[in-house]
């Protein structure tokens, strides 16, 4: 037994590895519970929404739908949902797209030694990052530029962060010198470097950044509540929020007085509510880590 051990222990010493020891078990069942927390719930989310009515009011810890019925998704699936999803969706993607070519596009001189006042631009950045002018100056802003109910206010604001510049900064840091100096030799200049060169090698810290902004976005309903009155112009987290907290279904249609207070029907509102933005993260996840890690400590 011994023998075997040791063959073990110098089997995985060749292959660059450590043998899975008692430490490796107490981190992964760490890890296994942080990851219960995480699913459980959304499995309880899912379980209601396919349940019907009294199994939904008897049993609200269920894992598994009990009466499985997709009546739920019957009731909520109305042309307001699909108009409040429609806006949502425009307003994340066209958040995102600007928020990441804009970033990019300061972040890229940002890391120019030569560029004249570059110091005082990275105060500039990081300024507004320590000092926030608040919710009231905020609102004035909005209001004299006439962005009260308008698709506008959901974009432009926040377009531009000044944590994305610097992550996007840093990481830029780490594209070699060389491929610039051999782009500028064959006549190209610094938009088409960025353009062609640094765009394509920053797919990391881009995939990441965009996650995050397209996360904030989609969640944002402060937005709405302040400056939006219009029904058409609510995102998909205002409609649910006037479901949830303040008890108003007549952003579902007309419904009846069991439909209103059916619990199921308000997971399942939850369920269309995020998944979109859940179905994104496979597709990004190979770039999330080392986006992170090479943008946040370089530079």
């Amino acid at each position: 037994m011994v023998r075997n051990r040791k063959r073990e222990k110098a089997a995985a010493a060749t292959l660059g590895r450590e043998p899975f020891g008692f430490a490796d078990v107490i981190i992964y069942l760490v890890l296994g519970l942080l990851v219960a927390t995480m699913v459980i719930p959304f499995m309880n989310i899912v379980a209601i929404s396919l349940s019907g009515y009294e199994a939904a009011v008897n049993d609200s810890s269920m894992l598994l739908p009990k009466d499985l019925t997709f009546s739920a998704y019957e009731i909520i699936f109305k042309p307001e949902i699909y108009r409040a999803l429609g806006v949502t969706a425009f307003v994340t993607v066209a958040n995102t797209l600007l928020h990441i070519i804009l970033c990019m596009m300061l972040a890229y001189p940002l890391t120019k030694k030569d560029l004249p006042g570059r110091k005082f631009l990275m105060y500039f950045v990081l300024f507004p990052m320590l000092f926030s002018g608040g919710t009231i100056p905020f609102y004035i802003l909005i209001r004299e530029l006439h962005l009260s109910d308008n698709i506008l206010v959901y974009i432009l604001p926040g377009v531009v962060s000044a944590y994305t510049v610097i992550l996007m900064r840093n990481f830029i840091f780490q594209i070699p010198d060389g491929l610039e100096e051999a782009a500028l030799l064959d006549g190209a200049n610094y938009f088409q470097i960025l353009v062609r060169i640094v765009f394509p090698l920053s797919k990391p810290i881009i995939a990441t950044m965009a996650l995050f902004n397209a996360v904030g976005v989609w969640n944002n309903w402060f937005t709405g509540v302040l400056f939006v009155k219009d029904k058409n112009l609510l995102l998909i987290q205002n409609v649910l929020r006037e479901m949830l907290i303040e008890g108003n279904m007549g952003a579902f249609g007309q419904l009846t007085q069991q439909q209103s207070y059916d619990t199921s029907v308000q997971m399942a509102a939850i369920v269309v509510s995020i998944l979109p933005i859940v179905m994104v993260y496979p597709f990004i996840q190979r770039y999330f880590a080392k986006g992170m890690y090479i943008g946040s400590v370089k530079g």
